[in-house]
This record gives structure tokens, sequence and C-alpha cells, in this order.
């Protein structure tokens, strides 16, 4: 016999909530041979919450030397979107990500696709 949960209309107050506070405009550009995917067409705004890290700094060089300070900051962002309110298709490695709202109107590509979790659909991102 199958148990109802009965949190799921709490959770869906609280991810809504959530995005109407942190979730931004950006465009969902769906890719396919490093082309434009004809077959998912490209959605220009749609509301989901984007957060880009400060980076973590790695050495370039091997071991503990400090002698040269070269470093490379690799930014870890992600895509958060409610699917109770995604219905487009279905995102892939590769497809890409313009947050439109922002300056510059940065791009990212699509690393992974998490979509196992219960209240978000979470892309993870790399930097264009």
């Amino acid at each position: 016999m199958p148990i109802a949960a009965r949190h799921h209309e709490l959770r869906n107050r609280v991810v809504e909530a959530v995005d109407w506070k942190f979730a931004e405009p950006v465009k969902l550009i769906f890719m396919k041979d490093g082309s434009v995917d004809p077959e998912r067409p490209t959605i220009d705004e749609f509301d989901a919450i984007l957060r880009v890290g400060g980076g973590k700094e790695s050495s370039l060089s091997p071991g503990a030397s400090r002698a040269w300070r070269s470093k490379l900051a690799a930014g870890k962002a992600e895509l958060h979107i409610d699917p109770a309110r995604y219905d487009g298709p279905a995102f892939a490695t590769g497809d890409r990500i313009r947050a439109i709202a922002r300056k510059g109107q940065p791009r990212f590509e699509v690393l992974r696709v998490d979509d196992r979790g219960e209240s978000r659909l979470i892309l993870e991102l790399g930097e264009q």
C-alpha cells in the first residue's frame, strides 16, 4: 500500500516563495551537434534561480610551490528550476543558458543535469 506524502503542498509553497524572491529571467537555448536544435525551440525568457560561485583558486604549479603566483579561478554555477512550472523540452549536456537580466548577459553551458531531486531540476553549468 503506497503512503501519500503530506509535505508536497508545503514544499510547493516554499519553492514558489523562494522563486518569487530569488528567480531571474534566463534564456534557454537547446543545442544539438554544436548548433541550435530546431526540434527543441529556444525559450526566450524563463524565471529560475541562477547561482554563480566565486570560484576556487587552484595553483597551476604542481606541489606546494608558491614561487609562481599563477592561479586559476574555476567558477561553479547552477540553475535551479521549479519542475512544477517547467514544461519545456528535456535538458541535455551542451545546452546553453544566458542570464539576460545580468550585466553583459553571461552565457553558460550545461555540464550535467540532475533531474532526480524532488523539489528542483538542477543544471550544473560551466562558464562560456
